[in-house]
C-alpha cells in the first residue's frame, strides 16, 4: 500500500543507469496537474505539468539542470475575473549516482510554489469592483463615484502632542 502511494506521488522519477554509463540523459516528462494539487496557495494548475532538462554525471553525483512548466488559472486581484497564464521555472537538483532513481517530483512542486505570483491582474489598468454595488467596473460603469478625501477633512491624530514647558 505504501509503495503504491509512493509510486503514485513520484511522477518525475528517472533511472540513473544510463547516466552512469553514458554520463548524460535528456529527460522530458508530463504529469497531470492533479499530482501537484497542493502546490499553489491560490488558483489552480490547468493541463499537464512538464519537466524537461538534462541529467549529467559529475563524479559520484547526478546533476539535473532544467525546468518545470505548465499552465495555471487565477482570479484577478481587483475584479475577480479568471486569468489564465503559462509559467516556466528553472531549477537544479543533485542526487548520488548510485542512490537509485532520481526523483524530481518534490523539486518540481517547490518550483511551482515559488513561481506563483503574489498578485494577478486581468490587465494592468483593471478598474476592479465597485465598492458599493460590487459590479465589475471594466465591463460597465455603474454610476457610483469613488469616495474622495476632501483636503479640509480633519483626521484624528494618531500620536499625542507633547506639551512644552
Amino acid at each position: 500500500m505504501k509503495d503504491e502511494k509512493e509510486q503514485k506521488e513520484a511522477v518525475f522519477r528517472f533511472p540513473l543507469a544510463e547516466v552512469k554509463e553514458d554520463g548524460e540523459l535528456s529527460v522530458k516528462a508530463d504529469a497531470p496537474a492533479a499530482a501537484f494539487a497542493g502546490a499553489l496557495t491560490e488558483g489552480a494548475l490547468v493541463g499537464p505539468v512538464t519537466v524537461e532538462g538534462v541529467i549529467r554525471r559529475a563524479e559520484d553525483e547526478a546533476i539535473f539542470t532544467g525546468s518545470v512548466s505548465g499552465k495555471w488559472r487565477f482570479e484577478c486581484s481587483r475584479c475577480l475575473t479568471p486569468v489564465d497564464g503559462t509559467w516556466r521555472e528553472e531549477f537544479e537538483s543533485v542526487a548520488p549516482v548510485d542512490g537509485g532513481p532520481m526523483d524530481l517530483t518534490d523539486d518540481a512542486r517547490q518550483s511551482i510554489a515559488l513561481a506563483q505570483p503574489m498578485k494577478v491582474f486581468c490587465k494592468p489598468d483593471c478598474k476592479g469592483l465597485c465598492p458599493l454595488c460590487r459590479k465589475n467596473r471594466n465591463v460597465a460603469d455603474c454610476g457610483h463615484k469613488p469616495a474622495v478625501d476632501k483636503p479640509d477633512t480633519v483626521r484624528p491624530r494618531l500620536t499625542r502632542r507633547h506639551k512644552k514647558g
